[in-house]
């Protein structure tokens, strides 16, 4: 099932700056889990107490460790009961006194968790974004959508709906019109380019919810799309990355970055301008969508063989990753 394969990919929870000593609930796929930092960095446990359910989450520190607040008890950050109230200083802990605690890691100024043993790490930048001096990265924001981490991304993924979900914005230069182009399958999903004759842009998806869209300027005409207004010159790139986390069947946490090669000394909030108004017209469309999940079986909804070609290849890729969680 791909529930199941999901366990054991990393997928943001929270973003860094929002994770501090005071603990907080967070959900993946479904799963409540209480997430705060001591100085070693974030830590992850399952969010229920073990004594009667309570949520941790809803307790304090006390003493560096976290504290239920229904009976007190206080877990260290492995997710070991360290002090029950009720036994005294001397009283013995019984062995099964503990939590899950899950795996954690902070990057790309977020804090991800996997569920299971993880496959893959966190996907990696086209350019090496992260690294490179010469590029410009920043997170310019998260949004909430009531809708599935499928969905999401293969919306992100369709470049034949910019004519008219965002018309004025991210427009196709040359038209509604879906020319041939060439989708390549990776070791880790797949990537494909489409050239308007004004930009290209080259997509990269990482399984199972991360996408970028590396914009690349040929013709410097200006204003094309939104990203790209101003002195744009032929050169030019700005990549868009969309990580989906699936907070559960029916609702996602998306967290957008954006990576330039170029002008460097324009504040990176310039660049974020623009951003609330296209994710809205996006959430509009995508939260309406019927069924809530991502279809995988082929035959249950009417595709384009040429314009929904990388929304068919990303199905199929998932379904596969579906089914080899059961192999």
């Amino acid at each position: 099932m791909l529930d199941q394969a999901l366990r054991h990919y990393w997928h943001p929870v929270a973003v860094s700056t929002d994770v501090t000593t005071e603990p907080q609930q967070v959900r993946l796929l479904g799963e409540p889990i209480v997430l705060y930092r001591d100085g070693d960095g974030p830590i992850a446990l399952q969010d229920k107490c073990v004594h009667r359910g309570a949520a941790l989450s809803r307790g304090c520190i006390r003493d560096g460790e976290l504290m239920c607040p229904y009976h007190g008890w206080q877990y260290d950050r492995t997710g070991n009961v360290s002090f029950i109230p009720a036994l005294g200083p001397d009283g013995i802990i019984p062995s099964q006194a503990r939590v899950q605690r899950h795996r954690v890691r902070e990057q790309y100024g977020a804090v991800w968790v996997a569920l299971e043993e993880p496959v893959a790490d966190p996907p990696p930048w086209p350019d090496d974004d992260w690294n490179d001096p010469d590029r410009r990265v920043f997170m310019v924001g998260t949004w909430r959508w009531q809708a599935s981490a499928g969905r999401m991304v293969e919306n992100a993924a369709d470049f034949a709906h910019f004519n008219f979900v965002h018309a004025g914005f991210t427009e196709l230069a040359d038209g509604p019109f879906i020319k041939p182009f060439e989708i390549k399958l990776t070791d880790d999903g797949m990537n494909y380019a489409y050239d308007d004759g004004v930009l290209v842009r080259e997509y990269t998806l990482h399984l199972p919810f991360a996408l970028h869209d590396r914009k690349s300027v040929m013709a410097a005409t200006g204003g094309i799309t939104w990203s790209e207004q101003g002195d744009s010159r032929a050169g030019d790139i700005t990549t868009i990355s969309s990580v989906a986390s699936p907070v559960d069947r029916a609702e996602t946490l998306i967290f957008v970055y954006l990576s330039r090669n170029h002008s460097l000394d324009v504040p990176d909030e310039d660049f974020a301008v623009g951003f609330d108004e296209i994710m809205e017209q996006d959430r509009m469309v995508v939260e309406d969508q019927v069924p809530v999940e991502l279809p995988l079986d082929p035959r249950s909804e009417l595709h384009l063989k040429l314009a929904d070609g990388a929304s068919i290849v990303y199905r199929r890729l998932l379904r596969e990753l579906g089914a080899s969680a059961l192999a």
